[in-house]
């Protein structure tokens, strides 16, 4: 072969593999391209899709409640009064103090009616001997005065034989009217004597009661809320001193429209929430309906009762009561945020397995804090939109970020 044609088949080689190199060039980057294109289009449509958070509907048991607020205000409290005047010489209880039946609040100054009460005690003592001398003369008058009914008995009959001269017998008779002149008024002076002693005793007995009215006491069990004596201070019969408050249990009155009170009686579970988070509650029961209704409002009281659990629980706290009328035990539920309210109606968004929007009506019925029953429009393991619903429209992509 010549030279010449051997450099042609050379040349002719060389062009082949540059020409291979390429186009397998060309097709390893038309790939990665298209890679790059398909990743692009994936990104664009993660980023069209709306991020929504879901729950999930599921059967559960919901309780209707009626609800109203009120302050709550204690079994009794009452203002303790002092029943007598006096100087205040000790006080025994503080405003939070818990004090039992009985138990002593302050004293006053009694020096005074004791020594008045050992007075009357004196006073008694000596007409109790004033009664027994009294007794002694009525039985010695007594005495006589029989003797000389016999002797006169006696005299009678031997001045009827003429054994004795009228006249003897006539000072006999005198002699028996005087004795028994005297037996009447020592029985008078006896019964006199009798109801001194007893004025006495009455006497002694109010003394001691005074006395006594200087203790001031605890009418009831519970806590002292306001104390306005002082130590030394001068009160007057019927001054306030302290204000005493029996916590246990607690009361709430409501009142609710004629309609609704139908559906309260005695013995129904309430719930009670206190605290301006309301986080704080406690169960109690009603415990009497009104049979009347307020002729002003329309409203009917109903009165409910519980045992506070902690300090929160005060007379006065204001709290929402919720009184538990009917019970659902296998409702569908769904959060209450997923609820859409639009002229009247309610709506929920579901989200299906694709992550397509679908707006949904639906038809409510009882509802607690945080659910809400489902009559119809979503079954049982359907997922609700809770968070992003506002911005969703029939057919929306979606992208689950919280379920």
């Amino acid at each position: 072969m010549s030279t010449r044609i051997k450099a042609y088949i050379f040349l002719l080689a060389a062009v082949l593999l540059c020409g291979g190199g390429y186009f397998v060039s060309g097709m390893l980057r038309s790939d990665s391209d298209a890679a790059r294109d398909a990743a692009k289009s994936e990104e664009a449509a993660d980023d069209e899709a709306i991020p929504v958070a879901v729950e999930t509907a599921a059967l559960g048991p919901i309780t209707r409640s009626l609800t109203s607020t009120a302050n709550l205000r204690a079994r009794r409290e009452v203002a303790v009064a002092t029943r007598a005047a006096g100087i205040v010489t000790a006080v025994r209880a503080e405003e939070g103090d818990y004090v039992a039946a009985g138990d002593l609040l302050c004293s006053l100054d009694d020096r005074e009616l004791r020594i008045d009460l050992e007075l009357a005690r004196q006073r008694l003592a000596q007409t109790r001997i004033q009664f027994e001398a009294a007794g002694i003369r009525t039985e010695q008058t007594s005495t006589k005065l029989g003797n000389k009914r016999v002797e006169l008995e006696r005299n009678e009959e031997a001045l009827a034989q003429g054994l004795l001269a009228d006249s003897e017998v006539a000072v006999q008779r005198h002699e028996i009217q005087d004795l028994e002149h005297e037996l009447r008024a020592v029985e008078s002076t006896v019964r006199e004597t009798r109801h001194r002693i007893d004025e006495l005793e009455s006497e002694i007995e109010r003394a001691k009661l005074m006395i006594s009215q200087t203790s001031v006491t605890a009418p009831f069990g519970g806590r002292i809320t306001e104390r306005t004596v002082e130590l030394g201070q001068s009160v007057r019969v019927a001054d306030q001193l302290f204000k005493l408050g029996s916590f246990s249990p607690l009361y709430a009155d409501i009142f609710l429209p004629e309609l609704d009170s139908r559906e309260a009686r005695p013995g129904q579970k309430v719930n009670i929430r206190v605290g301006a988070g309301e986080v704080e509650s406690v169960a109690g029961e009603v415990e009497r309906v009104s049979p009347v209704v307020d002729e002003a409002t329309g409203t009917v009281k109903i009165t409910a009762r519980f045992e506070p659990p902690s300090g929160a629980f005060r007379p006065g706290a204001f709290v929402r009561v919720e009184l538990e009328t009917d019970t659902r035990r296998d409702a569908v539920l769904i959060p209450k945020q997923a609820v859409i309210e639009e002229d009247g109606d309610s709506y929920v968004v579901l989200v299906g397995e694709e992550g397509v929007a679908r707006r949904k009506a639906v038809q409510l019925g009882y509802q607690s804090d945080v659910a809400i029953e489902v009559l119809a429009g979503v079954s049982v393991g359907e997922s609700v939109v809770v968070a992003g619903q506002g911005k969703l429209k029939d057919g929306d992509q979606t992208r689950v970020i919280a379920e």
